[in-house]
Protein backbone atom coordinates (compact mmCIF):
# COMPACT_ATOMS: atom_id res chain seq x y z
CA UNK A 1 0.00 0.00 0.00
CA UNK A 2 2.75 2.61 0.72
CA UNK A 3 4.24 1.96 -2.74
CA UNK A 4 0.85 2.54 -4.34
CA UNK A 5 0.40 5.79 -2.37
CA UNK A 6 3.83 6.96 -3.53
CA UNK A 7 2.91 6.28 -7.15
CA UNK A 8 -0.36 8.17 -6.81
CA UNK A 9 1.41 11.11 -5.21
CA UNK A 10 3.99 11.18 -8.01
CA UNK A 11 1.24 11.22 -10.64
CA UNK A 12 -0.64 13.96 -8.81
CA UNK A 13 2.53 16.01 -8.51
CA UNK A 14 3.39 15.84 -12.21
CA UNK A 15 1.05 18.68 -13.28
CA UNK A 16 2.46 20.82 -10.45
CA UNK A 17 6.02 20.11 -11.56
CA UNK A 18 5.11 20.85 -15.18
CA UNK A 19 3.49 24.12 -14.16
CA UNK A 20 6.64 25.06 -12.25
CA UNK A 21 8.80 24.25 -15.30
CA UNK A 22 6.69 26.21 -17.77
CA UNK A 23 6.25 29.18 -15.44
CA UNK A 24 9.94 29.40 -14.57
CA UNK A 25 11.09 29.14 -18.18
CA UNK A 26 8.44 31.57 -19.45
CA UNK A 27 9.48 34.13 -16.84
CA UNK A 28 13.18 33.95 -17.78
CA UNK A 29 12.70 33.47 -21.55
CA UNK A 30 9.41 35.24 -22.36
CA UNK A 31 9.95 35.62 -26.12
CA UNK A 32 11.40 32.16 -26.83
CA UNK A 33 8.63 30.55 -24.82
CA UNK A 34 5.88 32.59 -26.50
CA UNK A 35 6.89 31.56 -30.03
CA UNK A 36 7.17 28.29 -31.94
CA UNK A 37 10.20 29.64 -33.80
CA UNK A 38 12.58 28.19 -31.18
CA UNK A 39 12.05 24.47 -31.53
CA UNK A 40 14.02 23.43 -28.43
CA UNK A 41 11.85 25.50 -26.07
CA UNK A 42 8.36 24.48 -24.95
CA UNK A 43 5.66 27.15 -25.35
CA UNK A 44 4.02 29.08 -22.53
CA UNK A 45 3.39 32.57 -21.21
CA UNK A 46 4.10 33.54 -17.61
CA UNK A 47 1.04 34.28 -15.51
CA UNK A 48 2.41 37.71 -14.57
CA UNK A 49 3.57 38.57 -18.08
CA UNK A 50 5.81 41.65 -18.13
CA UNK A 51 6.31 43.41 -21.47
CA UNK A 52 9.45 45.11 -20.19
CA UNK A 53 11.26 41.77 -19.90
CA UNK A 54 13.40 40.32 -22.65
CA UNK A 55 14.90 36.84 -22.47
CA UNK A 56 17.66 36.67 -19.88
CA UNK A 57 20.78 34.87 -21.09
CA UNK A 58 23.18 36.57 -18.70
CA UNK A 59 25.80 34.07 -17.43
CA UNK A 60 24.47 33.94 -13.88
CA UNK A 61 20.83 33.57 -14.95
CA UNK A 62 21.77 30.97 -17.54
CA UNK A 63 23.69 28.95 -14.96
CA UNK A 64 20.65 29.11 -12.70
CA UNK A 65 18.37 27.87 -15.48
CA UNK A 66 20.71 25.00 -16.33
CA UNK A 67 20.77 24.00 -12.67
CA UNK A 68 16.96 23.96 -12.61
CA UNK A 69 16.81 21.87 -15.78
CA UNK A 70 19.14 19.30 -14.21
CA UNK A 71 17.01 19.21 -11.05
CA UNK A 72 13.78 18.89 -13.02
CA UNK A 73 15.17 15.97 -14.99
CA UNK A 74 15.98 14.13 -11.74
CA UNK A 75 12.45 14.75 -10.50
CA UNK A 76 10.93 13.50 -13.76
CA UNK A 77 12.76 10.18 -13.42
CA UNK A 78 10.38 9.34 -10.56
CA UNK A 79 7.58 9.03 -13.09
CA UNK A 80 9.37 6.40 -15.15
CA UNK A 81 7.78 3.62 -13.08
CA UNK A 82 4.26 4.47 -14.27
CA UNK A 83 2.66 1.99 -16.70
CA UNK A 84 4.05 2.64 -20.20
CA UNK A 85 0.78 3.70 -21.79
CA UNK A 86 -0.64 5.59 -18.83
CA UNK A 87 -1.36 9.24 -19.59
CA UNK A 88 1.03 10.25 -16.80
CA UNK A 89 3.89 8.20 -18.24
CA UNK A 90 3.40 9.74 -21.67
CA UNK A 91 3.25 13.26 -20.19
CA UNK A 92 6.37 12.63 -18.11
CA UNK A 93 8.29 11.25 -21.10
CA UNK A 94 7.39 14.31 -23.19
CA UNK A 95 8.40 16.69 -20.43
CA UNK A 96 11.66 14.92 -19.69
CA UNK A 97 12.62 14.98 -23.35
CA UNK A 98 11.95 18.73 -23.50
CA UNK A 99 14.06 19.37 -20.41
CA UNK A 100 16.95 17.25 -21.69
CA UNK A 101 16.88 18.89 -25.12
CA UNK A 102 16.85 22.43 -23.75
CA UNK A 103 19.70 21.66 -21.37
CA UNK A 104 21.76 20.17 -24.21
CA UNK A 105 21.12 23.18 -26.41
CA UNK A 106 22.23 25.58 -23.69
CA UNK A 107 25.25 23.59 -22.49
CA UNK A 108 26.48 21.65 -25.55
CA UNK A 109 25.22 23.46 -28.67
CA UNK A 110 25.74 26.80 -26.85
CA UNK A 111 23.72 28.85 -29.32
CA UNK A 112 23.87 31.84 -26.96
CA UNK A 113 27.61 32.12 -27.64
CA UNK A 114 27.67 31.34 -31.34
CA UNK A 115 24.54 32.58 -33.16
CA UNK A 116 23.82 36.30 -33.57
CA UNK A 117 20.70 35.34 -35.54
CA UNK A 118 19.34 33.66 -32.42
CA UNK A 119 19.22 36.99 -30.59
CA UNK A 120 18.03 38.93 -33.63
CA UNK A 121 15.21 36.46 -34.18
CA UNK A 122 14.18 37.09 -30.58
CA UNK A 123 14.27 40.83 -31.31
CA UNK A 124 12.08 40.49 -34.40
CA UNK A 125 9.52 38.20 -32.80
CA UNK A 126 9.51 40.13 -29.51
CA UNK A 127 8.75 43.41 -31.26
CA UNK A 128 6.20 41.86 -33.62
CA UNK A 129 4.42 40.38 -30.60
CA UNK A 130 4.39 43.77 -28.87
CA UNK A 131 3.09 45.51 -32.02
CA UNK A 132 0.02 43.29 -31.91
CA UNK A 133 -0.64 44.24 -28.28
CA UNK A 134 -1.49 47.70 -26.94
CA UNK A 135 0.89 50.66 -27.29
CA UNK A 136 2.26 50.42 -23.75
CA UNK A 137 3.53 46.91 -24.52
CA UNK A 138 5.54 48.17 -27.48
CA UNK A 139 6.95 51.08 -25.49
CA UNK A 140 8.07 48.73 -22.72
CA UNK A 141 9.74 46.37 -25.19
CA UNK A 142 11.47 49.23 -27.00
CA UNK A 143 12.68 50.82 -23.78
CA UNK A 144 14.48 47.68 -22.67
CA UNK A 145 15.68 46.50 -26.10
CA UNK A 146 19.14 48.16 -25.82
CA UNK A 147 19.88 46.14 -22.67
CA UNK A 148 19.02 42.91 -24.47
CA UNK A 149 21.19 43.84 -27.47
CA UNK A 150 24.09 44.62 -25.15
CA UNK A 151 23.63 41.25 -23.46
CA UNK A 152 23.84 39.58 -26.88
CA UNK A 153 27.04 41.48 -27.64
CA UNK A 154 28.63 40.34 -24.38
CA UNK A 155 27.61 36.70 -24.85
CA UNK A 156 28.67 36.31 -28.48
CA UNK A 157 32.28 35.39 -27.89
CA UNK A 158 32.68 32.17 -29.87
CA UNK A 159 31.16 33.05 -33.24
CA UNK A 160 31.90 31.14 -36.47
CA UNK A 161 32.44 33.30 -39.55
CA UNK A 162 29.33 31.92 -41.27
CA UNK A 163 27.12 32.72 -38.29
CA UNK A 164 28.70 36.18 -38.02
CA UNK A 165 27.92 36.91 -41.68
CA UNK A 166 24.32 35.70 -41.33
CA UNK A 167 23.98 37.83 -38.21
CA UNK A 168 25.26 41.00 -39.90
CA UNK A 169 22.91 40.41 -42.82
CA UNK A 170 19.95 40.10 -40.47
CA UNK A 171 21.05 43.03 -38.29
CA UNK A 172 21.18 45.40 -41.28
CA UNK A 173 17.66 44.41 -42.32
CA UNK A 174 16.33 44.86 -38.80
CA UNK A 175 17.87 48.32 -38.56
CA UNK A 176 16.23 49.32 -41.86
CA UNK A 177 12.92 47.99 -40.62
CA UNK A 178 13.16 49.93 -37.37
CA UNK A 179 14.15 53.08 -39.27
CA UNK A 180 10.97 52.72 -41.34
CA UNK A 181 8.87 52.87 -38.16
CA UNK A 182 9.88 56.47 -37.36
CA UNK A 183 10.18 55.74 -33.66
CA UNK A 184 10.18 58.66 -31.20
CA UNK A 185 13.72 59.91 -30.51
CA UNK A 186 13.85 58.74 -26.85
CA UNK A 187 13.46 55.16 -28.11
CA UNK A 188 15.23 55.41 -31.46
CA UNK A 189 18.58 56.82 -30.34
CA UNK A 190 19.38 54.23 -27.60
CA UNK A 191 18.27 51.40 -29.91
CA UNK A 192 20.36 52.70 -32.82
CA UNK A 193 23.37 52.98 -30.54
CA UNK A 194 22.89 49.44 -29.19
CA UNK A 195 22.52 48.03 -32.73
CA UNK A 196 25.67 49.87 -33.78
CA UNK A 197 27.59 48.48 -30.80
CA UNK A 198 26.47 44.96 -31.69
CA UNK A 199 27.31 45.47 -35.37
CA UNK A 200 30.76 46.83 -34.54
CA UNK A 201 31.40 43.90 -32.21
CA UNK A 202 30.44 41.37 -34.89
CA UNK A 203 32.54 43.03 -37.58
CA UNK A 204 35.61 43.32 -35.35
CA UNK A 205 35.33 40.07 -33.40
CA UNK A 206 37.78 37.26 -33.98
CA UNK A 207 35.82 34.51 -35.72
CA UNK A 208 36.48 30.85 -36.36
CA UNK A 209 35.97 28.97 -39.60
CA UNK A 210 34.42 25.77 -38.20
CA UNK A 211 30.71 26.20 -37.56
CA UNK A 212 29.75 22.53 -37.26
CA UNK A 213 28.90 20.79 -33.98
CA UNK A 214 30.86 17.69 -33.10
CA UNK A 215 29.60 14.70 -35.08
CA UNK A 216 28.68 12.96 -31.80
CA UNK A 217 26.56 15.97 -30.81
CA UNK A 218 24.83 16.05 -34.19
CA UNK A 219 24.01 12.35 -33.85
CA UNK A 220 22.50 13.12 -30.43
CA UNK A 221 20.51 16.02 -31.88
CA UNK A 222 19.15 13.84 -34.68
CA UNK A 223 18.35 10.90 -32.41
CA UNK A 224 16.94 12.68 -29.34
CA UNK A 225 16.30 16.38 -30.04
CA UNK A 226 14.63 15.89 -33.41
CA UNK A 227 13.23 12.52 -32.36
CA UNK A 228 14.46 10.39 -35.30
CA UNK A 229 15.43 7.57 -32.88
CA UNK A 230 17.71 6.24 -35.64
CA UNK A 231 21.43 5.71 -35.94
CA UNK A 232 23.27 7.65 -38.67
CA UNK A 233 23.42 4.72 -41.13
CA UNK A 234 19.67 4.18 -40.74
CA UNK A 235 18.96 7.88 -41.31
CA UNK A 236 21.10 7.88 -44.46
CA UNK A 237 19.35 4.73 -45.73
CA UNK A 238 15.87 6.16 -45.16
CA UNK A 239 16.74 9.38 -46.97
CA UNK A 240 18.26 7.52 -49.91
CA UNK A 241 15.22 5.25 -50.15
CA UNK A 242 12.88 8.25 -50.24
CA UNK A 243 15.00 10.00 -52.88
CA UNK A 244 15.08 6.91 -55.10
CA UNK A 245 11.34 6.25 -54.72
CA UNK A 246 10.28 9.81 -55.48
CA UNK A 247 12.73 10.14 -58.39
CA UNK A 248 11.17 7.05 -59.93
CA UNK A 249 7.67 8.53 -59.57
CA UNK A 250 8.83 11.82 -61.08
CA UNK A 251 10.51 10.19 -64.06
CA UNK A 252 7.48 8.02 -64.80
CA UNK A 253 5.12 10.99 -64.40
CA UNK A 254 7.20 13.14 -66.73
CA UNK A 255 7.22 10.38 -69.35
CA UNK A 256 3.43 10.14 -69.28
CA UNK A 257 2.86 13.91 -69.36
CA UNK A 258 5.64 15.02 -71.73
CA UNK A 259 7.58 12.08 -73.21
CA UNK A 260 11.27 12.73 -73.63
CA UNK A 261 11.46 15.63 -71.18
CA UNK A 262 13.36 15.67 -67.89
CA UNK A 263 11.02 15.72 -64.91
CA UNK A 264 12.46 19.05 -63.69
CA UNK A 265 11.47 20.68 -66.98
CA UNK A 266 7.99 19.16 -66.82
CA UNK A 267 7.47 20.48 -63.27
CA UNK A 268 8.75 23.94 -64.28
CA UNK A 269 6.37 23.97 -67.23
CA UNK A 270 3.22 23.15 -65.27
CA UNK A 271 0.51 25.78 -65.54
CA UNK A 272 0.39 28.22 -62.63
CA UNK A 273 -2.83 29.98 -61.62
CA UNK A 274 -3.13 33.65 -62.60
CA UNK A 275 -2.35 36.18 -59.88
CA UNK A 276 -5.69 37.50 -58.53
CA UNK A 277 -6.27 41.20 -57.74
CA UNK A 278 -5.54 40.55 -54.06
CA UNK A 279 -2.18 38.97 -54.85
CA UNK A 280 -0.75 35.82 -53.35
CA UNK A 281 -2.57 36.30 -50.06
CA UNK A 282 -5.94 36.15 -51.78
CA UNK A 283 -5.29 32.88 -53.56
CA UNK A 284 -3.85 31.25 -50.43
CA UNK A 285 -6.73 32.47 -48.26
CA UNK A 286 -9.25 31.05 -50.76
CA UNK A 287 -7.39 27.75 -50.89
CA UNK A 288 -7.36 27.52 -47.09
CA UNK A 289 -11.13 27.98 -47.08
CA UNK A 290 -11.49 25.15 -49.61
CA UNK A 291 -9.27 22.88 -47.53
CA UNK A 292 -11.20 23.67 -44.36
CA UNK A 293 -14.57 22.99 -46.02
CA UNK A 294 -13.32 19.66 -47.38
CA UNK A 295 -11.89 18.52 -44.05
CA UNK A 296 -15.00 19.48 -42.13
CA UNK A 297 -17.26 17.78 -44.69
CA UNK A 298 -15.19 14.59 -44.19
CA UNK A 299 -15.83 14.77 -40.43
CA UNK A 300 -12.30 15.70 -39.36
CA UNK A 301 -13.53 18.76 -37.43
CA UNK A 302 -16.52 21.09 -37.24
CA UNK A 303 -16.97 24.41 -39.01
CA UNK A 304 -17.13 25.96 -35.54
CA UNK A 305 -13.43 25.17 -35.06
CA UNK A 306 -12.56 27.16 -38.20
CA UNK A 307 -14.54 30.13 -36.94
CA UNK A 308 -13.01 30.08 -33.47
CA UNK A 309 -9.45 29.45 -34.65
CA UNK A 310 -8.96 31.10 -38.07
CA UNK A 311 -5.88 31.26 -40.28
CA UNK A 312 -4.47 34.62 -41.35
CA UNK A 313 -2.12 34.88 -44.34
CA UNK A 314 0.68 37.44 -43.99
CA UNK A 315 3.97 38.19 -45.77
CA UNK A 316 7.19 37.15 -44.05
CA UNK A 317 8.73 40.31 -42.58
CA UNK A 318 11.84 41.31 -44.52
CA UNK A 319 14.01 41.27 -41.39
CA UNK A 320 13.10 37.59 -40.78
CA UNK A 321 14.00 36.32 -44.26
CA UNK A 322 17.61 35.38 -43.38
CA UNK A 323 16.29 32.67 -41.05
CA UNK A 324 12.82 31.88 -42.46
CA UNK A 325 12.05 29.70 -45.47
CA UNK A 326 9.61 30.46 -48.28
CA UNK A 327 6.65 29.66 -46.05
CA UNK A 328 6.10 29.28 -42.34
CA UNK A 329 3.29 28.88 -39.83
CA UNK A 330 3.00 30.25 -36.32
CA UNK A 331 0.41 30.00 -33.55
CA UNK A 332 0.95 31.84 -30.24
CA UNK A 333 0.51 29.86 -27.01
CA UNK A 334 -3.06 30.19 -25.77
CA UNK A 335 -5.72 27.87 -24.39
CA UNK A 336 -8.10 27.69 -26.11
CA UNK A 337 -6.30 28.63 -29.34
CA UNK A 338 -7.35 31.86 -31.02
CA UNK A 339 -5.82 31.52 -34.48
CA UNK A 340 -2.58 31.18 -36.40
CA UNK A 341 -0.63 32.90 -39.16
CA UNK A 342 0.54 31.41 -42.45
CA UNK A 343 3.57 33.44 -43.54
CA UNK A 344 4.35 33.64 -47.25
CA UNK A 345 6.91 35.53 -49.32
CA UNK A 346 5.02 38.27 -51.09
CA UNK A 347 5.35 37.97 -54.83
CA UNK A 348 6.22 41.10 -56.78
CA UNK A 349 5.04 42.24 -60.19
CA UNK A 350 5.33 39.51 -62.79
CA UNK A 351 5.90 36.75 -60.23
CA UNK A 352 3.92 33.51 -60.31
CA UNK A 353 2.10 31.43 -57.75
CA UNK A 354 3.95 28.09 -57.41
CA UNK A 355 2.28 25.12 -59.10
CA UNK A 356 2.13 23.23 -55.79
CA UNK A 357 0.49 26.07 -53.85
CA UNK A 358 -2.49 23.94 -52.82
CA UNK A 359 -0.23 21.24 -51.37
CA UNK A 360 1.76 23.96 -49.59
CA UNK A 361 -1.44 25.37 -48.08
CA UNK A 362 -2.47 21.89 -46.90
CA UNK A 363 0.94 21.43 -45.28
CA UNK A 364 0.80 24.76 -43.43
CA UNK A 365 -2.89 24.88 -42.51
CA UNK A 366 -5.53 22.13 -42.96
CA UNK A 367 -4.89 19.35 -42.12
CA UNK A 368 -1.23 20.29 -41.43
CA UNK A 369 0.39 22.68 -38.98
CA UNK A 370 -2.65 24.82 -38.16
CA UNK A 371 -4.91 21.87 -37.38
CA UNK A 372 -2.16 20.14 -35.39
CA UNK A 373 -1.47 23.26 -33.31
CA UNK A 374 -5.18 23.89 -32.84
CA UNK A 375 -5.68 20.34 -31.59
CA UNK A 376 -2.66 20.59 -29.30
CA UNK A 377 -3.74 23.87 -27.69
CA UNK A 378 -7.27 22.50 -27.14
CA UNK A 379 -5.98 19.32 -25.44
CA UNK A 380 -7.59 18.41 -22.11
CA UNK A 381 -4.19 17.46 -20.62
CA UNK A 382 -2.45 20.76 -20.02
CA UNK A 383 1.11 19.39 -20.30
CA UNK A 384 0.55 18.34 -23.91
CA UNK A 385 -0.57 21.81 -24.96
CA UNK A 386 2.88 23.28 -24.40
CA UNK A 387 5.08 20.70 -26.15
CA UNK A 388 5.86 20.07 -29.80
CA UNK A 389 8.66 18.04 -31.37
CA UNK A 390 10.15 18.73 -34.82
CA UNK A 391 9.74 15.19 -36.17
CA UNK A 392 6.07 15.10 -35.15
CA UNK A 393 5.36 18.69 -36.20
CA UNK A 394 6.98 18.52 -39.64
CA UNK A 395 6.29 14.83 -40.15
CA UNK A 396 2.57 15.30 -39.64
CA UNK A 397 2.39 18.33 -41.94
CA UNK A 398 4.29 16.44 -44.64
CA UNK A 399 2.10 13.35 -44.33
CA UNK A 400 -1.08 15.43 -44.11
CA UNK A 401 -0.59 16.37 -47.78
CA UNK A 402 -0.90 12.67 -48.61
CA UNK A 403 -4.02 12.37 -46.45
CA UNK A 404 -5.70 14.83 -48.79
CA UNK A 405 -5.20 12.31 -51.61
CA UNK A 406 -6.71 9.61 -49.40
CA UNK A 407 -9.83 11.76 -48.86
CA UNK A 408 -10.13 12.82 -52.51
CA UNK A 409 -9.18 16.50 -52.33
CA UNK A 410 -6.13 15.89 -54.52
CA UNK A 411 -6.12 13.48 -57.46
CA UNK A 412 -4.76 13.02 -60.93
CA UNK A 413 -1.27 12.72 -62.40
CA UNK A 414 -0.24 16.36 -62.00
CA UNK A 415 -1.15 16.48 -58.30
CA UNK A 416 0.71 13.21 -57.78
CA UNK A 417 3.75 14.52 -59.60
CA UNK A 418 3.77 17.66 -57.48
CA UNK A 419 3.43 15.55 -54.35
CA UNK A 420 6.42 13.44 -55.42
CA UNK A 421 8.39 16.60 -56.15
CA UNK A 422 7.74 17.93 -52.64
CA UNK A 423 8.75 14.61 -51.06
CA UNK A 424 11.87 14.51 -53.23
CA UNK A 425 13.08 17.96 -52.23
CA UNK A 426 12.35 17.39 -48.57
CA UNK A 427 14.47 14.24 -48.69
CA UNK A 428 17.19 16.10 -50.59
CA UNK A 429 17.22 18.86 -47.98
CA UNK A 430 17.40 16.24 -45.25
CA UNK A 431 20.33 14.58 -47.03
CA UNK A 432 22.14 17.91 -47.36
CA UNK A 433 21.58 18.66 -43.65
CA UNK A 434 22.86 15.20 -42.76
CA UNK A 435 25.86 15.30 -45.11
CA UNK A 436 26.97 18.77 -44.00
CA UNK A 437 26.86 17.96 -40.32
CA UNK A 438 28.35 14.50 -40.71
CA UNK A 439 31.18 16.26 -42.61
CA UNK A 440 30.49 14.41 -45.84
CA UNK A 441 29.93 17.56 -47.93
CA UNK A 442 30.94 21.19 -47.62
CA UNK A 443 28.39 23.99 -47.98
CA UNK A 444 29.53 24.68 -51.55
CA UNK A 445 29.37 21.00 -52.44
CA UNK A 446 25.90 20.76 -50.92
CA UNK A 447 24.64 23.77 -52.86
CA UNK A 448 26.08 22.30 -56.06
CA UNK A 449 24.40 18.98 -55.28
CA UNK A 450 21.01 20.70 -54.96
CA UNK A 451 21.66 22.69 -58.12
CA UNK A 452 22.50 19.49 -60.01
CA UNK A 453 18.92 18.37 -59.40
CA UNK A 454 17.41 21.58 -60.75
CA UNK A 455 17.43 24.05 -57.86
CA UNK A 456 18.54 27.60 -58.64
CA UNK A 457 22.15 27.89 -57.40
CA UNK A 458 21.80 31.21 -55.50
CA UNK A 459 18.73 29.80 -53.73
CA UNK A 460 20.63 26.58 -52.94
CA UNK A 461 23.55 28.55 -51.48
CA UNK A 462 21.25 30.62 -49.25
CA UNK A 463 19.39 27.50 -48.18
CA UNK A 464 22.41 25.49 -47.04
CA UNK A 465 23.71 28.48 -45.07
CA UNK A 466 20.42 28.63 -43.17
CA UNK A 467 20.48 24.91 -42.44
CA UNK A 468 23.66 25.37 -40.44
CA UNK A 469 21.68 27.28 -37.81
CA UNK A 470 19.38 24.35 -36.97
CA UNK A 471 21.39 21.12 -37.18
CA UNK A 472 19.17 18.13 -37.87
CA UNK A 473 15.93 20.02 -38.37
CA UNK A 474 15.63 19.16 -42.08
CA UNK A 475 15.62 15.46 -41.18
CA UNK A 476 12.28 15.83 -39.43
CA UNK A 477 10.26 16.23 -42.66
CA UNK A 478 11.20 12.98 -44.37
CA UNK A 479 11.89 10.83 -41.31
CA UNK A 480 8.66 12.06 -39.70
CA UNK A 481 6.64 11.59 -42.87
CA UNK A 482 7.90 8.00 -43.21
CA UNK A 483 6.99 7.24 -39.60
CA UNK A 484 3.45 8.53 -40.12
CA UNK A 485 3.14 6.62 -43.40
CA UNK A 486 4.03 3.35 -41.69
CA UNK A 487 1.65 4.06 -38.82
CA UNK A 488 -1.13 4.86 -41.29
CA UNK A 489 -0.55 1.73 -43.37
CA UNK A 490 -0.64 -0.45 -40.24
CA UNK A 491 -3.76 1.35 -38.98
CA UNK A 492 -5.54 0.71 -42.30
CA UNK A 493 -4.64 -2.97 -42.76
CA UNK A 494 -8.25 -4.10 -42.34
CA UNK A 495 -10.05 -0.96 -43.51
CA UNK A 496 -8.82 2.31 -45.03
CA UNK A 497 -10.06 5.15 -42.86
CA UNK A 498 -7.92 8.31 -43.14
CA UNK A 499 -10.26 10.42 -41.00
CA UNK A 500 -10.27 7.93 -38.12
CA UNK A 501 -6.47 7.81 -38.28
CA UNK A 502 -6.14 11.59 -38.31
CA UNK A 503 -8.57 12.02 -35.42
CA UNK A 504 -6.66 9.42 -33.35
CA UNK A 505 -3.34 11.15 -34.01
CA UNK A 506 -4.60 14.67 -33.37
CA UNK A 507 -6.25 13.62 -30.12
CA UNK A 508 -2.91 12.68 -28.54
CA UNK A 509 -0.85 15.87 -28.73
CA UNK A 510 2.70 15.52 -30.03
CA UNK A 511 3.64 12.42 -28.08
CA UNK A 512 6.57 10.15 -28.90
CA UNK A 513 6.13 7.77 -31.83
CA UNK A 514 6.72 4.78 -29.54
CA UNK A 515 3.70 5.81 -27.49
CA UNK A 516 1.65 6.83 -30.54
CA UNK A 517 2.17 3.44 -32.18
CA UNK A 518 0.83 1.65 -29.13
CA UNK A 519 -2.11 4.03 -28.78
CA UNK A 520 -3.07 3.44 -32.42
CA UNK A 521 -2.75 -0.33 -31.98
CA UNK A 522 -5.29 -0.09 -29.17
CA UNK A 523 -7.66 1.91 -31.34
CA UNK A 524 -6.86 5.37 -29.97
Amino acid sequence: MPDQDFGNNVDRNLPLLADDIFESLATQFPVCMASDEFHFFPQAKARAFDWSRWDDFSPESLANAIGKLTQWERQLRQHASSPLLSAQAIDAAMLRRVVQTLRDQLTLARVVETQPTFYLTIVGIGLAEAFEAESQALKARLRHLPTFLDQARQNLNNVPRLFRDLGIEMLVKQQKWLDSLSLPEPYRIPIDEAFNRLGTHLRQARVREDFLPLVELYERMAFHHMGCLLKPDDIARELETEIAETQSILIQSAESIAPGCRWQAVVDGLIRPPMPPGGAREIYQNTISELARHCSSQGLFTTDLVRKCPVTVQPIPDYMRPVRSNAAFSMPPHHPPQGGTFFIIETGKGAQIPADYRLLAAHETFPGHHLLDTSRWRHERSIRRHIEFPIFYEGWASFSEELMFETGFFSGPIDRMLMAKRRFWRAMRGKVDFDIHMRRRTLDESAAFLASQGMDLPRAKAMVRRYSLKPGYQLSYTIGRCRFRRLYDNFCIEETNPIAFARCVLAQGEIGFNHLEQVLQQGG
